[in-house]
């Protein structure tokens, strides 16, 4: 791929998705883009370029979903699922006895190995599981992505990423050659498609969001608004997962540091009224995610559940 040619990638991954990848993505975004020439039927890279300077809607979002950093696996960095769930699971449970309802948001959740280890965590951790009201949305950039999560159906190798024999059995059946996640996991998890440049469509307070390894590829200024938009989305003292060693704009003004869990953040009190939904410019606006009419739909499983949750805290004490 030509210099020019991957200087223009990037900006059109800036443009449409705010990721920022610098030089050294080079060979990751060449691979990527070969791949999707080949699938598409395409000549070369340069003749991909053309079409794509003609401004077809779908044709560059299909190219961004692409290119889209989408690593993931079950329980991916054990260490931050053992705090999960030896600590923040048990706090939940007492903090929220009474009402047994709590929700949780996954930004970034690729195609659903960290939406479905939430919830085998949750299984295994709260007694009567049944009797809880829990709702778990993931949210992606990707179409592909999403239908993937949505189906809840993953290979040998993808389970065997992450998981023993023992949460296998206890959390996935086979069908027509795959694993398939279990209906009691399934009846906990939601999915939709959601660009972070994008403002908020619902008002759902999150106790819990993980946001691992997304913010790392944006600039300062687009890190700052997207956390005050994470912010304003959780409940009061609610906590934030971030990646390994992620440096993320406006965090210490929004988020204490909880000592003893690797990447866990927790909710100050208070609200941030942010500029970043509502009354966004019309330049930031001028590249909106297409509509239903480009058909390029949201898929979703619908969502039932609605609640409101206490103040968590002192999550160490227990």
């Amino acid at each position: 791929m030509k210099k020019d040619d991957f200087q223009y990638l990037l900006q059109l991954l800036k443009e449409y998705a705010g990721w920022v990848f610098t030089e050294d993505k080079y060979f990751i975004v060449d691979k990527k883009i070969y791949n999707f020439v080949r699938e598409k039927g395409y000549a070369s890279v340069e003749e991909l370029i053309a079409d794509l300077k003609l401004g077809q809607k779908i044709l560059v979002w299909q190219v961004v979903e692409a290119l889209a950093m989408s690593d993931t696996s079950f329980y991916r960095d054990y260490n931050i699922f053992k705090g999960f769930e030896n600590h923040i699971l048990p706090q939940i449970r007492e903090t929220n006895r009474g009402s047994k309802k709590f929700k949780i948001w996954s930004i970034g959740c690729s195609s659903g190995q960290e939406v479905y280890s939430i919830a085998f965590a949750i299984k295994k951790k709260l007694l009567n599981v049944g009797d809880w009201d829990i709702k778990i949305l993931g949210t992606d950039i990707s179409t592909f992505a999403i239908q993937k999560a949505q189906k809840g159906a993953y290979t040998q190798f993808e389970v065997q990423m992450g998981l023993n024999a023992r949460m296998i059995i206890d959390n996935f059946h086979q069908e027509k050659g795959l694993w398939q996640v279990n209906d009691d996991i399934m009846e906990m998890v939601e999915f939709r498609r959601y660009n972070l440049l994008e403002d908020l469509t619902y008002s759902d307070k999150y106790d819990i969001v993980f946001c691992r390894n997304v913010l790392r590829f944006f600039e300062a200024r687009e890190q700052k608004k997207i956390m005050e938009k994470i912010y304003n989305r959780q409940t009061q003292g609610g906590f934030l997962y971030l990646g390994m060693d992620e440096k993320v704009a406006g965090l210490d003004e929004l988020y204490t540091k909880v000592n003893g869990l690797p990447c866990l953040y927790q909710a100050k009190a208070g609200q941030v009224q942010t500029k970043t939904e509502n009354t966004r410019t019309a330049a930031e606006n001028k590249q909106e995610t297409p509509s239903a009419a480009d058909e390029m739909p949201s898929f979703k499983r619908p969502a039932t559940l609605a609640y409101k949750h206490p103040v968590i805290s002192d999550v160490l004490k227990k």
